[in-house]
């Protein structure tokens, strides 16, 4: 799910006002989606911390729409639809496709200059293609910098660094190869026919009260007492886990990078015991929902699973989930 997040931002485009040299707010407040062009890129995205990974994707865009093939795109292990209204995830070996709606995010530009320091370097070169740099040094302790790589021509991001504390990166997106204004083939962006589609078993409610929240989860909604400095509530919303149990996702943002506080009962309500198939008895497994990504804190507090993803550290996160009171 986060590395959506990421291909969703690397594929956000600037409309950058006329100027020989836009400072970096002037980018980032004209930013918009790029519809009026097309383009087949080659990217790679890096993790280096906690544990290194890598993943390759080749990625086409058209008029708001996206499609990420992961691996070989003649045989994909796992492609991604983006049509401007829900992802999909497409299995071809089941001829299905997990459908979960998009929520929208939007730079909170006073809160970004409130905790950021944001500049541009001098001019690099990525993929052949000449870019903005841009840095967002965070003001306060223990959290992540950005570095991003602006196409001039297109304002695509053709590289996006997410940097420690400590000046490490922790992960890292960059295009190997782009061609912009490609001819692709409109079928790449709609389901297969034939395909069958699926809801995912989470289904966010974004933009909810906390009140509202509560009303439809069926407990008692405690955010976290603490959340590192410069961090706001942005959202509130209610997904589900596989079976059922609702769950309650707080985001906090500090303008440039978030948090996310999922809360749920400890027990959910899968059943206990087997379940009778037409193939015979099967266990039943308990619910191990948790959110697909590298950087996840879990634990029991008080009769809530509390599970907080983002990049602060370890230390950081278990003090965010034990601070649910």
């Amino acid at each position: 799910m986060r590395f959506l997040v990421l291909v969703s931002l690397a594929l956000t485009g600037f409309a950058l006002a006329e100027s020989e040299q836009p400072s970096a707010f002037d980018i980032l407040r004209n930013m918009a989606t790029v519809r009026s062009i097309s383009y087949i890129v080659t990217a790679e995205t890096v993790r280096l911390k906690p544990q290194t990974s890598s993943a390759t994707a080749t990625i086409y865009f058209k008029a708001g729409r996206r499609r990420v093939v992961y691996g070989d795109r003649f045989a994909p292990a796992l492609a991604v639809l983006d049509d401007g209204k829900s992802v999909y995830r497409l299995l071809p070996r089941w001829r299905v496709a997990v459908r979960m709606p998009i929520v929208s995010q939007k730079l909170n530009f006073d809160l970004l200059r409130k905790n950021y320091e944001l500049r541009l370097l001098p001019s690099e070169q990525v993929a052949g293609r000449d870019c903005y740099v841009l840095v967002a040094q965070p003001k306060h302790q223990n959290n992540p910098a950005r570095k991003v790589w602006v196409d001039k021509t297109h304002f695509v991001i053709l590289k996006d660094e997410l940097i420690d504390s400590d000046g490490t990166p922790i992960r890292v997106f960059v295009v190997r190869s782009v061609n912009f204004n490609a001819d692709i083939d409109e079928s790449l962006f709609s389901v297969p026919s034939g395909w069958q589609v699926a809801n995912a078993p989470y289904r966010p409610i974004p933009s909810l009260s906390l009140a509202e929240a509560e009303k439809i989860a069926g407990f008692k909604v405690r955010p976290p007492q603490f959340v590192p400095e410069g961090y706001q509530l942005s959202s509130v919303g209610v997904t589900y886990c596989q079976h059922g149990t609702p769950v309650v996702h707080l985001q906090y943002s500090d303008g440039l990078n978030t948090i996310s506080v999922f809360e749920r009962p400890a027990q959910c309500r899968s059943p206990r015991g087997r379940l009778r198939l037409r193939w015979g008895w099967r266990r039943q497994q308990t619910c191990d929902w948790l959110p697909q990504d590298d950087f996840v804190h879990s634990q029991i507090v008080n009769d809530l699973r509390v599970i907080v993803i983002g990049h602060p550290s370890q230390p950081i996160m278990q003090q965010i989930a034990e601070s649910v009171r």
